[in-house]
C-alpha cells in the first residue's frame, strides 16, 4: 500500500475602517497554502489581497460607489478539481482594478454600472513556468426596479473584452429577489452570457439558471 499526506493551511482576515459619516476603507486577505508528502511539484497556493474605497453618504444616499484593488494568485494542486469535476488547470497571478457604482433614479428604480480591468498572466506548465498575459476589460450597465412590497428585479448588459486573444464576449443577465425578513433576500435568475463578473475567473462556463442569496445589516 501507498501512503501521501497532505498538510494545508488558511488564513482569512477582513478589515473596515471608517474615515468619516461618508467613506471608509475595506479590505480582506486570504492566505494558504499547502505542502504534499509527493514533493515540491504537488504543492498549491493561495493569494487574494483586496483594498476598496467606499462612498455611501449619510446625508444623501442615492449615490453609492465602490472603487477597489485585488492581487490574485493562485497556484492549484495537481489534484484540485473544479466545481466541473474538471482539473484547475492554469496558474495565475493577476492586477484588477474595479469601479461600481449605483444610483437611485427614483424610490423604485436604480441605475448602476461596473468596470474592471485585468492585468494578468496565466501558466500552463507547473514545472516550467512560462507565463503569457491575460489582460481583459469588463463594462456592465445595470438598472434594478423595485415593486410590490419585498420584490427586487435586475437585469444588465455585459460586455468582456480579451485582447491578447483578439476576442470580445457580449451578453445579458437577468434575475428576481424576495426579501425574507429585513436582512436577507433570495434571488433566482439566468446569465444568457458564459462568463463572470469577477475578474479572477477564467472559466467560461457561467451560462444557465443561478441562485442568490445576499445578507445585508
Amino acid at each position: 500500500t501507498t501512503r501521501t499526506e497532505r498538510t494545508a493551511w488558511l488564513f482569512r482576515n477582513s478589515f473596515k475602517f471608517q474615515l468619516t459619516p461618508d467613506w471608509r476603507i475595506v479590505g480582506k486577505l486570504n492566505h494558504s497554502f499547502s505542502d504534499s508528502s509527493l514533493g515540491e511539484f504537488y504543492d498549491g497556493g493561495y493569494t487574494e489581497a483586496v483594498v476598496g474605497y467606499a462612498y455611501r453618504p449619510v446625508g444623501h444616499d442615492r449615490l453609492n460607489l465602490l472603487t477597489k484593488y485585488t492581487y490574485f494568485y493562485n497556484v492549484p494542486t495537481t489534484d484540485q478539481l473544479t466545481l466541473q469535476n474538471t482539473a484547475a488547470e492554469f496558474i495565475q497571478k493577476s492586477h484588477i482594478a474595479a469601479l461600481d457604482l449605483t444610483f437611485d433614479v427614483t424610490a423604485n428604480w436604480s441605475i448602476g454600472g461596473k468596470y474592471a480591468y485585468r492585468l494578468g498572466q496565466v501558466s500552463l506548465d507547473r514545472e516550467q513556468r512560462k507565463f503569457f498575459d491575460s489582460a481583459a476589460q469588463l463594462v456592465v450597465l445595470r438598472a434594478d426596479w423595485r415593486f410590490r412590497k419585498g420584490w427586487e428585479s435586475l437585469a444588465e448588459v455585459r460586455m468582456l473584452e480579451l485582447p491578447d486573444v483578439n476576442q470580445r464576449r457580449r451578453g445579458a443577465l437577468a434575475a428576481i429577489y424576495r426579501y425574507i425578513g429585513k436582512n436577507l433576500k433570495v434571488g433566482v435568475g439566468y446569465n444568457f452570457t458564459d462568463f463572470s463578473d469577477d475578474l479572477t475567473d477564467l472559466s467560461y462556463d457561467h451560462k444557465g439558471v443561478f441562485l442568490n442569496l445576499i445578507g445585508t445589516k
